[in-house]
């Protein structure tokens, strides 16, 4: 499979990813076809204004507390793009999440719904890259925090 988009940014050295970092990036990268074909940046409404044309460092922690990062940069209709292992130099957010959560998301068979719910649950936060980003999340999350308070 061919992702499009742009040259990516160079990528971490790789040699600090664990072992299942390399079976978690291979599931995403079969898995980012059908993301893209049932995507609906509608479906975010507001929220996906927020997201367009990010450039996403993507850090999953394990039981164990072992960490393994992907990366890659949502288009402006929200479509997974230069998906590479590690994290990018020009990263504009970072999405946290756990293994089971990516490993729901990768066996979902509408994975972009199933991402669509673990941000809406809170099993990804996310947090903005740089000062005005950064702040920008910030408001974003704790207002996100107080709609899940009333329901």
């Amino acid at each position: 499979m061919v992702l499009a988009g742009g040259l990516a940014a160079p990528a971490a050295a790789q040699g600090d990813q664990p072992e299942w970092g390399d079976q978690m990036y291979t599931e995403l990268e079969g898995m980012v076809g059908v993301y893209n074909e049932n995507v609906n940046a509608e479906d975010l409404g507001v929220a996906a204004s927020q997201v367009r044309n990010e450039r996403v460092n993507l850090v999953v922690t394990d039981s164990d507390g072992s960490q393994a990062t992907a990366s890659f940069r949502l288009d402006s209709e929200l479509k997974i793009q230069e998906l590479q292992q590690g994290t990018r130099d020009d990263a504009t957010m970072k999405m946290s999440t756990d293994r089971q959560t990516v490993d729901r998301i990768v066996e979902s068979n509408n994975p972009s719904r199933a991402f669509q719910n673990a941000i809406q649950n809170g099993d990804i936060t996310i947090d903005g890259i740089g000062t005005i980003n950064a702040v920008k999340w910030v408001v974003i999350n704790n207002a996100a925090n107080l709609i899940r308070s009333f329901f």
